[in-house]
């Protein structure tokens, strides 16, 4: 898809940036961001007080939203991981020291074993 250009943005878009520009017309709005990618997830039902519950009852499917934004004119680069219910924004080193974090967790995971 092919946006027009507006003529307040007159730094290059990054490769990740969508080029939808169209609707910051405000200055503080004015940000290049990706795409957004949905990530169904089954989480855990926060809830208080916590009701009795039977085996399953206390987990619930959703989504995550995640996007890459910065805004014009600036030199850092975000994150951001959110739904309706929570968010969470990481600068990029950020994000990226929560990846290999992730990996090693899922790696330990993965080649769980029982312990003697």
């Amino acid at each position: 898809m092919t946006f027009e250009r507006p003529d307040w943005l007159t730094e290059p878009c990054p490769a990740w940036c969508d080029g939808e520009h169209a609707g910051q017309h405000l200055e503080d709005d004015r940000c290049h961001h990706s795409d957004y990618r949905v990530v169904p997830i089954i989480q855990q039902q926060r809830r208080w007080p916590r009701p009795a519950l039977r085996p399953g009852d206390d987990v619930e499917a959703g989504e995550l939203n995640v996007l890459t934004f910065r805004s014009v004119g600036a030199r850092e680069t975000w994150i951001a991981i959110a739904n309706d219910q929570q968010k969470l924004e990481l600068t990029h080193e950020s994000a990226c020291r929560l990846h290999a974090a992730l990996g090693s967790l899922l790696r330990d995971v993965s080649d769980e074993r029982e312990k003697p």
